[in-house]
């Protein structure tokens, strides 16, 4: 008898639960779409920042480091000499 029981009772719950999606399936599918929107959008804000750069540099930033560069020299570097090698037949 217990085991009639359970069985009655998962089928009323899988029925009842087929009825309210194919009644309310779309409403439920826009409304979980809207708040997942909602979520990318605040997550996309919170990266952008304040100033509207999602990489966090603003102008002011980047005209700084651009004047630090152009005011050290530039180095060359040797590496080493430049040997040609000629193919030996």
């Amino acid at each position: 008898m217990g085991f009639l029981k359970f069985i009655l009772t998962v089928l009323i719950i899988y029925v009842t639960i087929r009825l309210v999606w194919r009644f309310f399936g779309k409403a439920i599918l826009a409304w979980m779409g809207k708040k997942a929107m909602q979520r990318v959008q605040r997550s996309f804000e919170s990266r952008m920042g304040a100033n509207g750069n999602p990489f966090g540099n603003t102008q002011q930033q980047q005209t700084q480091q651009s004047s630090k560069k152009s005011s050290q020299p530039l180095e060359k570097k040797t590496v080493g000499e430049y040997i040609d090698f000629e193919e030996i037949d």
